[in-house]
């Protein structure tokens, strides 16, 4: 990174192109590279001069450009370019090329600006040279000879015959016999010379001005970018008499831009992957959205990324995007060790290459040069040493170092938030285990009011029983009330088969499964289970359930659980009463817009204020017997719903314990 940052900083010097990044309403830069400080003339610090210093630098209509470039950039989200005058502390005038670049989130939202300034004070004078240069054609061909070999830019005419200045020349190393005619098109790249050839003709027929990027050969052999550009001279006929035209190096501007739009490309790929990490999906979904945040921002034909199965040593596929996004095939697992996704594992180290056809761990070159694949890169997802997964892509194009830092950072992003994911699900899966063992516990106090439940109807099963045999003992078979009484043992039967298929449910540990529920039914399903053991401990059970509740989305036997503890803790927070009768409350109604409310309201003994929050931490309790689990699962169980849990003192005796769940909402899942 550090050798990165250095040939970014050379770069820079050389082009005199100064690099900034700003916040969102581009009203304070928050980053200044050193060569801004040297463009602007100012002495180098930590942080970027304010808005204020700035305009002291820049005349103030140039000023008001700036800020109506910045506002228009801002508004549209679009790419700023401008330029504009002035004038350093030493007093010497300067032309500035502004270039800003608004970064986006995933929702499209600006996160910030980043852009480059461009000391363009000598190609402005080298245009205005040339401009003077062109003007002078007209009046003399022998002077503008002259001039056009001294200007500083390789300059030319055609038609009817053709000029080449030696500028021209001695840069592409070409005689003017060698560059008659198409001749000149030598000096052009191979990829670039049937565009701008295409183009030159279009121009000529248009008979308009045109101008095109290519890249030109120098005389040494190295390539670098033009801007190629031509204008038609005319008589006073309005007929085109000839062609001048001029090619400018844009090489400095060109990397500029390179810079540019790897930043542009880092800080959207970052910004996309820590989105989809922190989205509360599953993990399968999670480095999908990161695979597909490789292929968008870093052009890769496609990414995948797979997690390590540390039982069987094996490396599991789970995201793929871009070309190919099926999770199944000869890649979807892969052996430690073996291929060059288990060797990365393996080694711990990335595999890096930028000659896809004649990488040695490629084993399908034919496929590789049959797709036009150019590079490869893949790196080892490391937690604390630990190998969690391998993140891979592929490309069509070289890969820079600036993108393989980027890929590395990514990288330890995933790595990071697959450690993360993992960490939460053994969390939530101890804590369904805890919540299980709590249940059962808590149906364990119940055991008489259970065993009454079941009593209840098994003893008028018996009863009925029996007068059905004496109904169908008697001289004369009285068959009528017989079937009235099977008819009430089959009643009560079913009954007992309720009762005890709720407390299977309590008891039974099964994955959490959110339907549509009527909270006032849940409620009536626990005071069932309840009723007898509050009576046995005096305690009167009241029910004000509104009629309208609207259903909300979640899991019967988790709610259950809430409402059961809370209930039972209102029981026992009662049984010390004795000056007052023993009331429970439990109500339910429809909270502001959205949510369902349910309150336990009891007469108890009351909860000290500095208690009523601590109360739902983990193990704390104000009974002598009590774990200090049950409210605090309580109050897990309903913010996984989306909800809220509480408690408040009441303006007489006791404490009420409410909490609000989100209405379901149709379609949602």
């Amino acid at each position: 990174m550090r050798r990165s940052e250095a040939y970014l900083a050379e770069a820079q010097k050389l082009s005199r192109t100064g690099s900034w990044a700003g916040t969102a309403d581009l009203l304070k830069s928050t980053y200044w590279s050193a060569e801004m400080f040297r463009i602007m003339g100012l002495p180098r610090r930590d942080n970027p001069p304010t808005t204020e210093e700035m305009s002291k630098h820049i005349a103030p209509e140039a000023w008001a450009g700036i800020l109506e470039l910045f506002e228009t950039a801002r508004r549209k989200k679009t790419t700023c370019d401008g330029e504009f005058p002035m004038v350093l502390p030493d007093g010497s005038n300067r032309v500035i090329r502004i270039v800003g670049h608004p970064v986006l989130d995933a929702a499209g939202d600006i996160v910030e600006f980043v852009g480059t300034t461009i000391d363009i004070t000598e190609q402005r004078q080298a245009r205005a040279a040339l401009e003077k240069a062109l003007a002078e054609i007209k009046k003399s061909e022998d002077r503008l000879r002259v001039i056009v070999d001294t200007i500083p830019a390789l300059a030319w005419s055609t038609l009817p015959d053709e000029f080449l200045n030696q500028r021209w020349l001695d840069y592409t190393g070409l005689s003017a016999q060698e560059a008659q005619g198409w001749g000149w098109t030598v000096a052009i790249h191979p990829e670039d010379s049937t565009k701008l050839v295409e183009t030159w003709r279009a121009i000529l027929a248009s008979g308009t001005p045109g101008e095109l990027e290519a890249r030109m050969r120098r005389f040494d052999g190295e390539y670098r970018w033009f801007l190629f550009r031509a204008v038609p001279l005319r008589d006073d006929l309005g007929n085109i008499v000839k062609w001048y035209g001029t090619n400018t190096d844009i090489e400095d501007r060109k990397q500029a831009e390179e810079i540019r739009t790897a930043q542009a490309r880092q800080a959207g790929v970052r910004a996309d992957v820590s989105a989809a990490l922190s989205k509360p999906v599953d993990s399968g979904e999670i480095l999908r959205g990161c695979a597909e945040a490789i292929v968008r921002h870093l052009d890769a034909a496609f990414a995948r990324i797979w997690t390590l199965n540390k039982e069987k040593n094996m490396l599991e596929l789970q995201a793929s995007a871009g070309m190919y996004t099926h999770l199944d095939g000869p890649h979807s697992r892969t052996q430690v060790g073996e291929l060059k996704i288990g060797l990365i594992a393996e080694e711990k180290k990335p595999h890096l290459t930028n000659d896809v056809v004649n990488d040695p761990r490629v084993s399908d070159k034919a496929w590789a040069q049959n797709q036009g694949m150019v590079s490869f890169a893949g790196y080892p997802l490391i937690v604390q040493d630990r190998v969690v997964g391998v993140m891979a892509m592929f490309a069509r194009q070289r890969l820079s170092a600036a993108t393989l830092d980027t890929l590395a950072s990514v990288a330890d992003s995933i790595a990071q938030g697959i450690e993360r994911k993992r960490t939460e699900e053994a969390l939530r899966k101890a804590q369904g285990e805890l919540a299980h063992v709590t249940r059962v516990m808590t149906m364990g106090e119940l055991t008489a009011s259970i065993a009454h439940e079941v009593n209840q109807p098994l003893t008028a099963v018996i009863a009925n029983a029996n007068a059905s045999l004496r109904w169908l003992a008697a001289a004369t078979p009285n068959l009528d009330e017989a079937r009235d009484a099977v008819s009430r043992i089959l009643r009560d039967g079913n009954r007992a088969g309720e009762v005890i298929a709720r407390i299977r449910a309590l008891i039974q540990k099964t994955d959490t499964e959110k339907v549509r529920l009527d909270i006032n039914q849940t409620v009536q399903e626990v005071v069932i289970l309840i009723q007898n053991e509050a009576g046995r401990k005096g305690v009167a059970l009241r029910m004000d359930l509104a009629a309208d509740v609207p259903p909300v989305l979640g899991d019967r036997v988790q709610l259950q659980q809430v409402i059961l503890n809370l209930a039972m803790n209102g029981v026992e927070a009662m049984a010390s009463v004795a000056d007052r009768p023993r009331e429970l409350l439990i109500r339910s109604r429809q909270h502001e817009s959205d949510k369902v409310l349910v309150a336990v309201q009891d007469r108890g003994i009351g909860i000290d204020s500095q208690n009523l929050e601590k109360i739902f931490d983990t193990f704390f309790t104000t009974k002598s017997q009590g774990m200090g689990m049950g409210l605090a699962i309580s109050r897990s169980i309903v913010e996984n719903h989306g909800g809220q849990l509480w408690a408040r003192p009441n303006d007489g005796p006791g404490v009420t314990f409410e909490f609000a769940l989100p209405i379901e909402i149709a379609g949602a899942t």
